[in-house]
């Protein structure tokens, strides 16, 4: 029997099985597109995923790890709560679907969030623009950086990494569950969107205005470029650029830790700002 009830949790025992064939799918960006859904790995994100209200379709575990780990069963009786389906997996048809090597045991097939402009653009927020950002553990750690800094969301330029990609949703710690991105075609779209929302827009770059003397403290957006190649001209052209000053004879920093490094600096800002007021 390749499928059987039991309280309430389906047991699955053939990789031939839809459902796990479903959720092995999503290892691909263009399946994950087409259905609209990621998949989360690890007890903390799965558990995370559960306590904040993301839509959860299945949860997956598989039946030795269940049998060995307790922490497994209590987030399975979390997710009794919800509505979501819980599929108790044989081995082999758990590491069908398992994207790391050294599995957890639990996994979950989510429904991507679906954020509007509002939900990013508002009075003083600062937005990140990610353009083209090709490492998913890079995008993952900026997005992360960025939710944790106080920024409101980010803007994707088409061409980079997935963020809903397994490697960059367990980069970003499950910051895909909250915090809002929106998709654009292209810089100049980007740009576009900016200006109608009247943001001070700021490029990272090599050379430019130091830090610690760019206004960042408010309505900002800022735009981190490529790893390889940088920020596309047009935000070259058409923004100031921020730098981060360097005393030592390093030619360069990663792009994420010049970004983290930028980011910071804004919330530094804003909450000396804020402090001023009072």
């Amino acid at each position: 029997m390749q499928q059987e009830r039991a309280n309430n949790r389906i047991e699955i025992h053939s990789k031939d099985n839809k459902t796990v064939k479903l959720a092995a799918s999503l290892s691909g960006k263009k399946y994950r597109d087409a259905l609209g859904a990621y998949l989360i790995e690890g007890p903390n994100l799965v558990r995370e995923a559960l306590q904040q209200g993301v839509r959860i379709k299945f949860i997956f575990t598989g039946a030795g790890a269940l049998s060995q780990q307790k922490e497994l069963e209590d987030i399975l009786t979390l997710a009794e709560n919800s509505d979501s389906a819980i599929c108790v997996l044989s081995e082999d048809c758990f590491e069908k679907i398992a994207t790391t090597g050294n599995s957890q045991g639990i996994a979950a097939m989510a429904e991507k969030p679906r954020w509007q402009p509002e939900d990013l653009f508002y009075d003083g927020s600062d937005v990140l623009v990610l353009d083209r950002i090709q490492d998913p553990g890079n995008l993952g750690t900026l997005l992360r950086t960025g939710e944790a800094a106080g920024f409101a969301g980010a803007l994707l330029i088409k061409g980079g990494a997935d963020p809903f990609g397994p490697k960059a949703v367990r980069a970003g710690a499950g910051c895909v569950f909250r915090f809002p991105l929106l998709l654009c075609e292209s810089a100049r779209d980007a740009m576009e969107l900016l200006a109608k929302q009247r943001k001070k827009v700021w490029t990272a770059h090599m050379s430019g205005t130091p830090c610690y003397e760019a206004d960042l403290a408010e309505n900002t957006a800022l735009v981190v470029g490529n790893e390889g190649n940088g920020a596309d001209p047009i935000f070259l052209k058409e923004t100031e650029t921020v730098t981060v000053p360097m005393a030592g004879r390093t030619e360069s920093l990663n792009a994420g830790m010049a970004a983290g490094i930028l980011m910071y600096e804004s919330m530094r800002q804003r909450a000396q700002g804020r402090a001023g007021e009072r």
